[in-house]
C-alpha cells in the first residue's frame, strides 16, 4: 500500500535586493529581512529612503600641533572615491504561498505518473469483439488475458473504464468531406446542411458515448534517495533525476512486452489520453473540457497539476449518499454515487453470462469504473490459502472439543482449499495467481434524486442478471477520489479475492461497435451497450477493396424494404446514383419527398411501353474505354464482349421457357429448339424476341412452329408486350438521382406451389421480375466505373432457380468492386445466397426476425458466419419482438448486422431524425401511426 503522500517545502528562489554602497561616515545597520514588509503582489518594492545623518557628539577642541596636518593628509589620500553604480545584492525572503495541490501525483512524464512513493505506467487497452463470437475464441482470449495478469504478479494495478462523448461534429465534417456532390437544395425542403444538423442533434439527444479502458501498473517503489534527490532538483526547477528515469525505462520495457501480446494488446497512453483520463477522474460524470492542453510534450510539473483540479469544487458530508461536484467556470452541477462490488456468485463466462465489468453498459447512461488490484503470485497466494486452511481446521477442532458436530460448510471449505492448493502447486501460473481487488462503479446524475434512482436501477440489474451484490458505502468523497490515478484506497472493505481467470472474464474493454465512422447514421447497437451505427455502402470497395454486395434476409414484415428504402434515400441525398427495384411499389413514395422530387423518377413496368423489358437490350455492351490500352486491354475487351453475348443467349432461353406453359418447358425438345433458334439470332443489343419467333417458324419442324405459336399467343397479353419489340429510347436516363422501378398491382407467385397451378398473371410475373432485376442493374453499368452507384434488388429469391439468374447474381457480386457499385439484395431465404457460393464475396449482412423455421435461422447464421446450434437461433427469433399484451404497433425494427470487418452486433434501425422519411416508407396497412415501444434496456429494471 502506498505510503501517505506529503508535500515537501519546495526551495524558493530568493531574489536579491540592492543595498547602498559604502560611504563615510558609515550608514546605520539595515533592518533585518524578517522585519521588512513584503511588497504587494505584482508591485515592485519601493525605493529605500535616504538614510538620516548620524549625529556625532562634540569633542573638546584638540591642541594645534604641527603634526596635525601631516596626520590628515595620509588619511585623505587613503580614502577612495565611490564608484558609480557599484551595487551589492542582499537576499530577501517573500512569504509566497505554495500551490495547494489536491492530487497525490507530483509529476507526469509521458505515460508515467509519479507520487512521493510510487511510479505508475499507464496503458490503453483497445476494445475487443465479444458478441456473436464462438466460445472457443472467447476462451482463448480470456486465457491469454489471464496469462498477462499472472505475468504482473507482485504489482498493484489500477483498471479504469471511462467514456468519451461521441464527436458528432467531427462525424458530420467527415460525412460532408466524402460527399462531393450532394443534391442541390430545394426551396421549402430540408437542405443538406440541415440534414447533417438534425443527425447531430439526434446523436446528442440519445447520449451516445464511446468507452475507453486504461490500465495502470504501479511497478516501482521509490527509495529515500530518489525522493530526496527529487526535492533537491525541484528546488532548481527540475523533477525526477535522469538516473532514476533510466532505471524506470528498463522496467517499462518489460511491461510493454507483456501487455502488447495477444489478449490485452495494450499500448502506452499518449499525453492527451492521460490528460483526458485525469480530467474525467477528477470531474466524474461532468461535461468534458472543450479543449485540452495545447502542449503535447507530456511533462507536467507540480505547479502545472493545478490545471486538473482548479475548475471543480467538491461539496461532501461524511455520511452523505452522494458527492456534489460543481464546475465553477460553467456552473454545471453533478451528483455522484459510488457503488462497490460486494458478494458475488460464481459466473459461467462465456457459456452463460456476459463479462461482469462490461455489464453496466446495458443501461442508457455513461458510468465510470475503477478497480484497484493486487496480483499475488503462487507463493503469496499459497501462504494466504494455508492461513485460511489453518483457520478452518482450528474451528473444526473447537467444535470437536465441545462435542458438537461441525457445520458441513467447514468440511466443504476445507476440501475446496485442498483442491485449490493442489492447483497452485501443480498447475500453470494462471491457476496459482490470485487477484485481490476493490471494484467501484460511479453513477452520476443532474441532481441527488436522479443519481440515487440510477444507482438503484444499477443495483437491481446486477442482482437480477449476475447475482452480484452492489453496495453503497459511506465516505463517498474518499471513494470518488479512488478514481483519480495515484490516490490511495478509501478503505479495505469489500475486497474481492478471485483467480485471475475470473478477473480476465470481467473484460471491461468488450466492444459493441459495428459499421464505420464515415457513413450515414442508421441506428444504434441494441446489445450489451449503446453505440451509434454508421454505414457507408462504398467503404468496402473504396477502402477495404472488397465486394460491394450486401444481403438482407428476414421473414415478411421484418423490415427489409424499409431499411433498403432508408439507405436509398440517404445515398441519394449524398449524390449517389440510386436505383431501387420494389415489386410491390411502396418505395415509390420516396420520390414524393420534397427534397427528392425534382431529382427522382418512378418507372412502373405494368404501365410501360412495348419492349421495355426486351431481354437482348438488358445486357449492355462493354465499352472499350473502360479497359486498359494495348494488347492486354484488347484481349480483356474481347473476352468481355464474348461474355456479354453468352449471357444474352442464356437470358433469352430462360425468358422463353418462362413464357411457354410449364408442361411444354419441361420437355427436352423445347430446350433443344430454343437453343438452336437463339444461336442463329445475333446476340446483340439490337436483336429482339420477334427474331427468335421468326427463326423458330423457319426451322421447318412442326415442334418449332408449335413453340413459336405458343410464344405468339403469350405475346397477345398486355404485360407480355414488354418482352417483344425494341425498348424506347432513353429508357433509363442518367439525369435522375433516384429511380424506383415498380410493378404495382402485380401478383407475385408462391414458389412453394407448382407452376402448373399458377394463374396467367402469376406466370407473367416471374419473367417480369427476372428482367426487372437486369433493367435496374443496366443503369449502373451505363456510367463511369469510378462514380458511386447503388442498386437495391428486392425479391431476389426469384432469381436463384434459373441459370441466367444465378449467373447474374454472381457477376453482380464480382463486378461490384470494379464498378464501385453497392448492390443490396433482399431475400426471404438465405439459401438463395448460400446456393450461389458467393458468401465469401458478401461484405455486409442484415438478418432480421426469423422465428418460423429453425433451419432457415441456421442458414442465416451461416451467412453471418456465426456458430450454429449455440443458441443464437433464439436471438434471431427475439428480434423486433413486442409485448403480446400491447395493442400498439411496433415502431422499430431490429437486425443482426455483420460489417465488412467481420464484426457482428444486434442493431436497432433508427432514422427518425429524417423528417417524413418513416411516413413515406410505412408499408403497414391502416391509418394508425406507429408507436415506439422501448427496448428492454429502456424499461424499468
Amino acid at each position: 500500500m502506498p505510503k501517505p503522500d506529503f508535500q515537501p517545502d519546495p526551495g524558493t528562489d530568493e531574489p536579491d535586493d540592492w543595498s547602498d554602497f559604502d560611504e563615510w561616515p558609515p550608514q546605520p545597520a539595515p533592518v533585518p529581512p524578517a522585519r521588512q514588509k513584503a511588497p504587494a503582489p505584482g508591485l515592485l518594492p519601493a525605493p529605500a529612503a535616504a538614510p538620516l545623518p548620524v549625529p556625532v557628539p562634540e569633542k573638546a577642541p584638540a591642541k594645534r600641533t604641527e603634526k596635525a596636518p601631516a596626520r590628515r593628509e595620509p588619511k585623505q589620500a587613503r580614502r577612495k572615491e565611490p564608484k558609480a553604480a557599484a551595487l551589492r545584492p542582499h537576499k530577501l525572503k517573500f512569504n509566497d504561498r505554495d500551490p495547494a495541490i489536491e492530487l497525490a501525483i507530483s509529476e507526469i512524464a509521458g505515460h508515467l505518473t509519479f507520487t512521493q512513493s510510487t511510479v505508475t505506467a499507464w496503458y490503453s487497452l483497445p476494445e475487443v469483439r465479444w458478441a456473436f463470437r464462438p466460445d472457443a475464441e472467447r476462451e482463448a482470449l480470456l486465457s491469454a488475458i489471464s496469462e498477462q495478469y499472472a505475468g504482473l504478479a507482485g504489482f498493484r494495478l489500477h483498471l479504469r473504464r471511462t467514456t468519451r462523448p461521441f464527436p458528432a461534429d467531427e462525424w458530420a465534417r467527415t460525412v460532408d468531406s466524402f460527399t462531393t456532390k450532394p443534391l442541390p437544395d430545394v426551396h421549402g425542403a430540408t437542405s443538406w446542411s440541415d440534414h447533417l444538423v438534425a443527425a447531430q442533434r439526434h446523436l446528442l439527444s440519445v447520449n451516445h458515448a464511446e468507452g475507453q479502458t486504461y490500465l495502470g501498473v504501479t511497478f516501482a517503489r521509490r527509495s529515500l534517495g530518489d525522493t530526496f534527490s527529487e526535492r533537491i532538483l525541484r528546488a532548481f526547477g527540475r523533477g525526477t533525476s535522469e538516473n532514476e528515469r533510466r532505471k524506470l525505462g528498463r522496467t517499462v520495457e518489460q511491461f510493454d512486452e507483456v501487455l502488447n501480446a495477444f489478449g490485452m494488446r495494450g499500448r502506452r497512453v499518449t499525453p492527451q489520453e492521460l490528460e483526458w483520463l485525469l480530467f474525467r477522474s477528477v470531474a466524474l460524470g461532468m461535461a468534458p473540457p472543450g479543449l485540452l492542453s495545447p502542449v503535447s510534450n507530456g511533462h507536467w510539473e507540480t505547479g502545472d497539476l493545478l490545471a486538473l483540479t482548479e475548475q471543480v469544487e467538491r461539496y461532501r458530508t461524511p455520511y452523505g449518499s452522494t458527492v456534489k461536484l460543481v464546475n465553477r467556470m460553467t456552473g454545471e452541477e453533478r451528483h455522484v454515487a459510488v457503488l462497490s462490488v460486494g458478494r458475488m456468485e460464481p459466473l459461467e463466462i462465456p457459456e452463460k453470462h456476459e463479462p461482469w465489468m462490461h455489464f453496466h453498459e446495458r443501461l442508457p447512461w455513461p458510468m465510470e469504473l475503477s478497480s484497484r488490484l493486487d496480483i499475488l503470485g503462487s507463493n503469496s497466494s499459497f501462504k494466504n490459502l494455508e492461513h485460511r486452511l489453518r483457520m478452518i481446521r482450528s474451528q473444526q477442532l473447537d467444535y470437536a472439543e465441545h462435542g458438537i458436530d461441525a457445520p458441513p460448510e467447514l468440511e466443504r471449505l476445507a476440501k475446496r482449499a485442498l483442491v485449490i492448493g493442489d492447483e497452485m502447486t501443480t498447475g500453470l501460473p494462471t491457476d496459482s495467481a490470485r487477484a485481490h481487488g476493490w471494484h467501484r462503479i460511479a453513477v452520476s446524475g443532474a441532481n441527488r434524486e436522479e443519481c440515487l434512482e440510477r444507482a438503484r436501477r444499477l443495483i437491481q440489474l446486477y442482482s437480477r442478471e449476475l447475482r452480484i451484490s452492489l453496495q453503497h458505502p459511506k465516505n463517498q468523497d474518499q471513494l470518488a477520489r479512488e478514481f483519480i490515478p495515484g490516490e490511495p484506497i478509501a478503505n479495505t472493505g469489500y475486497v474481492r479475492r478471485m483467480p485471475v481467470k475470473l478477473l480476465a472474464a470481467a473484460l471491461p474493454q468488450a466492444a459493441s461497435t459495428v459499421g464505420d465512422r464515415r457513413g450515414d447514421l442508421i441506428g444504434r447497437t441494441a446489445g450489451t451497450c449503446r453505440r451509434p451505427v454508421f454505414l457507408d455502402l462504398h467503404f468496402p470497395m473504396e477502402v477495404r477493396e472488397r465486394s460491394g454486395l450486401g444481403v438482407f434476409v428476414a421473414e415478411p414484415g421484418g423490415g427489409k424494404s424499409t431499411l433498403m428504402g432508408a439507405l436509398g434515400y440517404l445515398n441519394a441525398r449524398r449524390g449517389v446514383q440510386v436505383t431501387l427495384l420494389d415489386p410491390s411499389g411502396p418505395l415509390a413514395r420516396l420520390c414524393q419527398m420534397p427534397e427528392l422530387r425534382p431529382y427522382s423518377r418512378v418507372l412502373n413496368l405494368t404501365g410501360s411501353e412495348q419492349g421495355t423489358l426486351a431481354p437482348y437490350s438488358l445486357i449492355p455492351t462493354p465499352i472499350r474505354s473502360e479497359f486498359p490500352t494495348g494488347p492486354t486491354g484488347d484481349r480483356e475487351y474481347e473476352i468481355a464482349i464474348s461474355n456479354a453475348r453468352a449471357e444474352r443467349r442464356m437470358l433469352v432461353q430462360d425468358i422463353c421457357s418462362m413464357l411457354v406453359p410449364p408442361q411444354v418447358a419441361k420437355e427436352a425438345s423445347t430446350a433443344t429448339l430454343l437453343r438452336h433458334a437463339v444461336r442463329q439470332v445475333p446476340a446483340e443489343e439490337t436483336s429482339t424476341l420477334d427474331d427468335v419467333v421468326t427463326t423458330l417458324q423457319g426451322l421447318g419442324d412442326d415442334e418449332g412452329r408449335e413453340l413459336a405459336n405458343l410464344l405468339l399467343d403469350t405475346a397477345e397479353m398486355p404485360l407480355a408486350l414488354l418482352f417483344f419489340g425494341r425498348p424506347p429510347e432513353h429508357l433509363l436516363g442518367a439525369d435522375a438521382a433516384l429511380t424506383v422501378i415498380t410493378m404495382a398491382g402485380l401478383r407475385l407467385p408462391d414458389l412453394k406451389i407448382e407452376r402448373e397451378y399458377w394463374s396467367a398473371e402469376e406466370s407473367l410475373a416471374l419473367p417480369m421480375l427476372h428482367t426487372a432485376h437486369r433493367l435496374a442493374v443496366r443503369r449502373c453499368y451505363g456510367g463511369s466505373m469510378s462514380s458511386r452507384k447503388m442498386v437495391g434488388l428486392d425479391e431476389a429469391h426469384f432469381m436463384e432457380g434459373w441459370r441466367s439468374g444465378r449467373s447474374f447474381l454472381v457477376r453482380l457480386a464480382r463486378d461490384s468492386r470494379k464498378w464501385n457499385l453497392a448492390a443490396l439484395v433482399a431475400s426471404q431465404n438465405p439459401r438463395d445466397i448460400l446456393g450461389l457460393d458467393v458468401q465469401n464475396l458478401v461484405s455486409t449482412v442484415f438478418v432480421g426476425r426469423i422465428a418460423e423455421d429453425q433451419e432457415i435461422a441456421s442458414e442465416a447464421l451461416r451467412l453471418l458466419r456465426v456458430p450454429v446450434h449455440d443458441g443464437y437461433e433464439a436471438t434471431l427469433a427475439s428480434l423486433s419482438q413486442v409485448d403480446t399484451a400491447s395493442q400498439h404497433r411496433l415502431g422499430f425494427r431490429e437486425f443482426v448486422m455483420r460489417d465488412v470487418d467481420g464484426r457482428v452486433q444486434k442493431v436497432r434501425v433508427d432514422v427518425s431524425y429524417v423528417e417524413g422519411l418513416l411516413e413515406h416508407l410505412d408499408t403497414t396497412p391502416g391509418v394508425a401511426p406507429p408507436t415506439v415501444v422501448p427496448l428492454p434496456s429502456d424499461l424499468e429494471v
